[in-house]
């Protein structure tokens, strides 16, 4: 199985989070690990499963985000398996919904892919961070909910 985990990272806190997941799936996947700035068309093409995260800025997508989406081809994901997630600070769970993992689900949806967990935030101490203690383990244990959901051909 190919896995790709793709993050765009301001303070270093989702790439953390990102090479957790990736170091999960390797047991189970070949893994590739690229910043979101990098990420191209031709990098979903023979995937199994492509794990999107970034930080939530501003309850949105970051920015520099924004515009990768519009660079892929309108069904780029064709059923591939997908997940979300994203770094914040711990916010109210009114304020959560408006989290950038529940966007970059939807986005990810847009291009045709398949979610297969329900979007997941790490926590990060203050705005900037480091991550609470427990945040990569917890990333971890995502990422193995993560290969127990994806359907059985894949494996």
């Amino acid at each position: 199985m190919k896995a790709l985990v793709v993050h765009f990272s301001k303070f270093g806190n989702t790439q953390q989070v990102a090479e957790a997941i990736a170091e999960a799936l390797e047991p189970s996947a070949s893994v590739r690990v690229i910043p979101m700035d990098q990420l191209s068309a031709a990098d979903l093409d023979q995937v199994d499963l492509v794990v999107m995260g970034c930080p939530t800025h501003r309850m949105n997508l970051p920015e520099a985000v924004r515009p990768v989406f519009e660079t892929l081809p309108r069904r780029a994901l064709r059923s591939t398996p997908v997940a979300a997630f994203d770094t914040s600070y711990k916010m109210s769970p009114w304020l959560a919904r408006f989290s950038a993992s529940k966007k970059l689900d939807k986005r990810q949806r847009k291009l045709g892919g398949k979610r297969i967990v329900p979007p997941e935030t790490f926590h990060v101490v203050g705005r900037e961070g480091p991550l609470y203690d427990g945040e990569l383990e917890r990333a971890r244990a995502w990422a193995e909910t993560i290969l127990e959901q994806l359907p059985v051909q894949r494996l």
